[in-house]
């Protein structure tokens, strides 16, 4: 997404040689090398790695890892898809077009309604789930807790002593090895799993090899003293036309964490490699590098894809200097994720 802006860019008609589409709806998810051999067990995960993979269970559909940290890899949790029925819709549209289609033709993903996070061994600290129910998860420690607050119902109570409904949010953390912690946290009461779906979840997380998370953005100069906090393919909000993003920052965090990181809480540099639309660099000519932005992006030379510097929480930066350091970015193979090289080996961390 080109940031600075309230609209979003939208992939209209996708380049021919655009990533293929991913569980999550990213481009180039999909297009990542070959999977990694499939494990019986867990193994720890380094910093900027993954050791699970995409997978689906019961209604939901989990993506592969869309951001890494130095402590732990995040997936979002999307309810399935309906499939396509042989009753006509309420809009009268023919049977079999229940689905949401974009405009390049791609299904549009259902809402994302909770995040599955695997921390890394010694990462995660579980003090709030000190009154939490105890369960198990392949026969290791499992902890369960809710959260929320009461809701008028829909119909009017009773009496007073009816007046509200507890509309209470489920949490479930579990060991996945002696000392890690896989957590799937819910944003809504409506769509919250029950306790035999969240076990389920829990305990159909396919372990895999561990994997260097990719990129292929590239400075010609570090930023001093600013590290990676984050890699993957989208920032703190989703836009599918994300290819790859990284996150610095002069101040990374540290473990233990109690929850994921709301990184944009944190002073940083954020670079990201998108696929463009028709409008794209009509839209960059107006809103990216201005006096007082916090923004620069420029269309790369084959028009297929843009690059985009953007500072967030951190004034130190002139627009003028986010232009000197998009003019330091390229990207390799933007295309071909398969040829994309670690993060980690690119950037300091």
């Amino acid at each position: 997404m080109v940031a600075g802006a309230t609209a979003a860019v939208v992939l209209l008609s996708p380049p021919a040689t655009a990533p293929s589409v991913g569980p999550n709806g990213n481009l180039g998810i999909a297009s990542a090398s070959q999977s990694p051999a499939r494990r019986a067990d867990f193994a720890t995960a380094g910093a900027f790695e993954t050791n699970y993979s995409g997978y689906t269970s019961g209604r939901f559909v989990v993506s592969e890892p869309d951001l890494v940290t130095a402590g732990y890899q995040e997936s979002t949790i999307d309810l399935r898809p309906a499939e396509p029925t042989m009753e006509p819709t309420a809009s009268g549209a023919p049977p079999g077009a229940a689905r949401s289609i974009s405009p390049d033709g791609r299904d549009i993903p259902a809402a994302r309604e909770g995040r599955l996070v695997v921390y890394s061994t010694g990462a995660f600290d579980t003090r709030e789930f000190i009154k939490a129910e105890r369960l198990q998860v392949a026969g290791r420690t499992a902890l369960l807790r809710h959260a929320g607050g009461p809701s008028m119902p829909s119909t009017s109570p009773a009496s007073k002593d009816d007046c509200c409904i507890e509309l209470a949010v489920p949490t479930l953390a579990w060991q996945y090895l002696p000392d890690a912690w896989a957590v799937i946290y819910w944003s809504s009461f409506e769509t919250a799993p029950t306790r035999d779906e969240l076990l389920a979840l829990a305990a159909d997380m396919p372990a895999e090899e561990p994997r260097a998370f990719p990129t292929a953005i590239r400075l010609t100069g570090p930023l001093k003293d600013y590290r990676m906090i984050a890699v993957g393919t989208r920032t703190s909000f989703y836009d599918n036309t994300n290819l790859s993003v990284v996150r610095l920052s002069a101040k990374p965090p540290t473990a233990p964490f109690f929850a994921p990181l709301e990184l944009d809480d944190y002073p940083s540099i954020v670079l990201t490699l998108g696929a463009t639309d028709p409008r794209t660099a009509e839209k960059m000519g107006k809103m990216t590098c201005q006096p007082g932005s916090t923004v620069c992006a420029t269309v790369l030379a084959d028009g297929q894809f843009y690059l985009q510097v953007e500072s967030i929480g951190d004034r130190s930066f002139t627009a003028t200097e986010l232009a000197q350091i998009l003019k330091s970015m390229s990207a390799e193979a933007p295309a071909d994720r398969s040829v994309w090289p670690p993060a980690a080996s690119i950037f300091t961390f």
